[in-house]
């Protein structure tokens, strides 16, 4: 570490608010210095001991305190690092704090705790980034995934790729050795087949992403269709609550609601969307586009259909959208039932539900359609999948290094023009890692995290 992150630094490290507990963090040289000022017990301060005692300042007494001490390297941080926890009032954190401060302590900028940990080796980047992730997480499945990165498994496989690439680079260089006697260790085509082994690896990796942003980031949910489908009578009836207003008038949604809920693992972010149809009304027509550019952004999109109108149509999509559609027809109180059976005949071969949004008949069961949906993509990715756009790009980066030095092969380049390449892959998944990521992405990723973690 620099010299400027020598110093001690204290934060609130619990959420701001009045709560039964709070706990003040202490991280650095001279934490342990500062606690022993500020608190007093009958026991002493002992590495990993909770002990109980009273909190003061220069004023007098402060609040009865919990404190635990880790002494470095053994702490979060590879530092000296003090935990304070004392009752849960704002007031008390902010004296206990400046107190802190007075003694020598700076404030915490957001994340520098555990940006300390990454400079002191105590985790990787990407595991530094589950940190976050995991605090953020919103559903089980952003949990689950935000925990594979803190457990450090995306950063083992990167790791396992990395050594595959070190071997072939250390074979070549093995060769230039042997330049001159013109020995060839390994065949040529044997090196392009390891290196598109690794490739493969990587690929799969860089695939996976598409699952992992939906988990990370929530399933994006557009609700559409026609005017008066009853877009906003279903997406009310999935909140449980009168969200929009509903009106008979067609046309009445001019702009994109979101709201997020809760479903099995996931979270969707459902979005009432304008009715898609032909308008002269500027600001309806503005609602249809947006409409029309949140179905190219859909992971799951709910086509309404209101069957009751047997003069309903539906609009042609495209393949790639189609895959994502579940369509919903509803109104089904108020449909004729020789319409359904040939409803039923029509939407044969996709994936739709008969509804009512406004008794609420069938929505447990397009819910789990929903489900069905992202879990198919599931079964797609990779079991650990990566769930950042920074690691896709890094990984993306790495894979066109490599075929780089699939080409330079086929060209019949020497080895070390060949291994310029490879080592450039290296370079590249490092960045996830953390070896080689220059300050200001270390500062970008840190600044996102909250103050005292």
């Amino acid at each position: 570490m620099g010299e400027e992150n020598k110093s001690t630094i204290v934060a609130l490290s619990t959420p701001g608010g009045f709560g039964g507990i709070a706990v003040v963090r202490l991280s650095g040289d001279k934490s342990l210095e500062i606690i022993q000022n500020l608190f007093k017990s009958s026991q002493q301060l002992r590495h990993r001991l909770a002990v109980f005692g009273r909190l003061y300042d220069k004023h007098g007494y402060i609040d009865t305190a919990i404190v635990t001490c880790f002494k470095a390297p053994n702490s979060y941080t590879g530092e000296d690092l003090v935990e304070i926890s004392l009752h849960g009032s704002p007031f008390l954190c902010d004296l206990i704090i400046t107190a802190c401060k007075k003694e020598g302590a700076l404030g915490a900028a957001p994340g520098e705790f555990t940006q300390r940990a990454f400079l002191n080796g105590k985790m990787d980047l990407s595991q530094a980034e589950g940190v976050a992730d995991i605090i953020y997480s919103a559903s089980r499945s952003a949990q689950t995934a935000s925990a594979s990165l803190l457990e450090g498994q995306v950063g083992d496989i990167i790791s396992k790729i990395k050594s595959a690439v070190v071997d072939i680079v250390s074979v070549l260089e093995l060769e230039l050795d042997f330049q001159e006697e013109e020995i060839q260790i390994t065949p040529k085509n044997e090196i392009i087949k390891q290196i598109n082994a690794v490739s493969a690896k990587i690929e799969s990796l860089i695939n996976s992403y598409n699952y992992g942003k939906i988990i990370r980031e929530g399933v994006v949910c557009p609700i559409i269709g026609p005017p008066n489908s009853g877009k906003s009578s279903l997406f009310n009836a999935f909140l449980k609550e009168e969200r929009v207003i509903v009106s008979p008038s067609p046309g009445t949604t001019r702009d994109f609601i979101e709201e997020s809920i809760r479903v099995g693992d996931y979270q969707f972010r459902l979005i009432d969307t304008a009715g898609i149809r032909d308008t002269d009304d500027a600001v309806e027509f503005a609602g249809v586009s947006k409409s029309k550019d949140l179905v190219n952004k859909g992971n799951v999109i709910l086509y309404v259909v209101d069957i009751s109108d047997s003069n309903a149509n539906v609009l042609p999509l495209s393949d790639e959208i189609s895959e994502k559609v579940i369509y919903i027809l509803n109104k089904s109180d108020l449909a004729k039932p020789h319409l359904i059976s040939k409803l039923k005949k029509q939407f044969a071969g996709q994936q739709h539900y008969f509804c009512s949004a406004k008794y609420l008949t069938g929505i447990h069961e397009i819910t789990s359609g929903m489900v069905k949906k992202i879990e198919r993509l599931h079964q797609e990715s990779e079991s650990v999948f990566i769930t950042r756009l920074r690691h896709k790009e890094a990984l993306d980066l790495a894979q066109k290094s490599l075929m780089k030095s699939v080409d330079s092969t086929i060209a019949g380049n020497p080895s070390e023009i060949i291994v310029i390449d490879l080592r450039e892959a290296l370079d590249h998944l490092d960045t996830i890692l953390g070896k080689t990521t220059n300050e200001d992405i270390l500062n970008n990723i840190f600044s996102h995290f909250c103050i005292g973690k």
